[in-house]
């Protein structure tokens, strides 16, 4: 199996920026919270426009089931993954998911790359600048800051990070070539990428 070829025959795919960049490698960043008081990371106009597209266009498909997400780095045709992740359709008790409803008017969730504390941006962003919250900012990341960020002030990449969206449908297709569901596709590029590029592998037990 190889994970660049199947990549770049993915059909559909996105790919963009994570992060707004203000100067280099520096990342943009804006307050948010009740009181304004928590210092978050801003996600790229390329990857909100991306997402948003995938997700509006997938609702209107009955038999689009959701998405996978690598976040990594290099060119499109030369990537990297350094975690993988997975967005549905449905949530546990909804028809669409609370991360991905109303796309447009959901930035604190946003397919899990949100800027609320339990979600991608929010939680990096509470392990980057340690603004109060209900916890602490957890290990995992702290992994992830250290391993994207040069330094945290001002939060400078060490290499610029993209993200990659597949949109998945029931008929589509992992790696192995086998038609299979987002959730289990999901854990066969992980086992893949963890193969390949276990090293820099953010994700941790499969997950």
């Amino acid at each position: 199996m190889n994970l660049q070829l199947w990549l770049d025959a993915f059909p559909g795919a996105r790919f963009a920026p994570l992060f707004e960049i203000v100067d280099g490698l520096q990342v943009h960043t804006h307050q948010r919270g009740k009181a304004g008081d928590r210092r978050i990371l801003t996600r790229s106009a390329l990857f909100e426009a991306a997402m948003i597209d995938l997700i509006e266009e997938g609702l209107r498909q009955d038999d689009w089931t959701g998405l996978i997400y690598l976040m990594g780095v290099g060119e499109r045709n030369v990537f990297t993954p350094l975690y993988v992740g997975k967005a549905e359709r449905r949530g546990k008790t909804h028809a669409v998911s609370k991360n991905i409803v109303n796309i447009r008017r959901n930035p604190d969730k946003f397919a899990r790359w949100g800027y609320g504390l339990d979600y991608h941006l929010g939680d990096l962003s509470h392990a980057m600048f340690g603004f109060e919250a209900y916890r602490k900012p957890t290990s995992k990341y702290r992994r992830w800051a250290d391993a994207l960020f040069e330094l945290s002030d001002p939060p400078t990449l060490r290499r610029p990070v993209s993200m990659l969206l597949l949109p998945w449908h029931e008929d589509s297709r992992g790696p192995s070539g086998f038609t299979t569901s987002v959730a289990a596709a999901e854990k066969e590029v992980i086992a893949l990428a963890s193969s390949l590029h276990g090293e820099q592998l953010l994700n941790v037990d499969g997950r």
